[in-house]
């Protein structure tokens, strides 16, 4: 009997979560790419992950942005825990095509992709990996991965 409550507050708890996002935020769907204040954008699914669904909160992803509804700002996640045989190099093979992948992405989109037509500030944050813009996202990942390249590459 515990167990039947339990379980029916839960659903009921669940389900007054969902209407009040709703009212909060008019796009949120009840799904995987939506969780309270986070919104999925886009990610490059790891080679690893085991499930068979699309990139989403719940996969394991190499590359990822998610929008935090209420800071009103983009997150870029980057999966770190690989090690390669090879070092430094394989590090920034893996790297390099990740920004190749959200390189496609910002084409396909039409999102800016050049620094010239940023400011310097795209890269003055104390959270490099959070921004008010994709495009301001990709800057500071390509800024990191040439970064990485010139400092640990041959």
């Amino acid at each position: 009997m515990f167990w039947r409550i339990r379980m029916l507050y839960l659903k009921l708890r669940s389900k007054l979560y969902a209407y009040k996002m709703k009212r909060k935020y008019p796009d949120y769907i009840e799904d995987e790419y939506n969780y309270g204040d986070l919104k999925f954008i886009w990610g490059v699914k790891s080679w690893d992950d085991l499930t068979s669904k699309d990139a989403n909160l719940y996969t394991m992803n190499d590359l990822d942005i998610i929008y935090d509804r209420e800071e009103k700002e983009y997150m870029l996640g980057i999966e770190t825990i690989y090690s390669f045989d090879n070092g430094n190099e394989g590090e920034i093979k893996y790297l390099e095509g990740l920004l190749d992948k959200f390189a496609e992405y910002m084409n396909e989109n039409e999102y800016t992709t050049t620094q010239d037509k940023l400011c310097l500030t795209c890269i003055e944050s104390s959270e490099p990996w959070r921004a008010e813009t994709i495009s301001e996202l990709y800057i500071r990942f390509k800024i990191f991965v040439d970064g990485y390249k010139s400092v640990f590459g041959e």
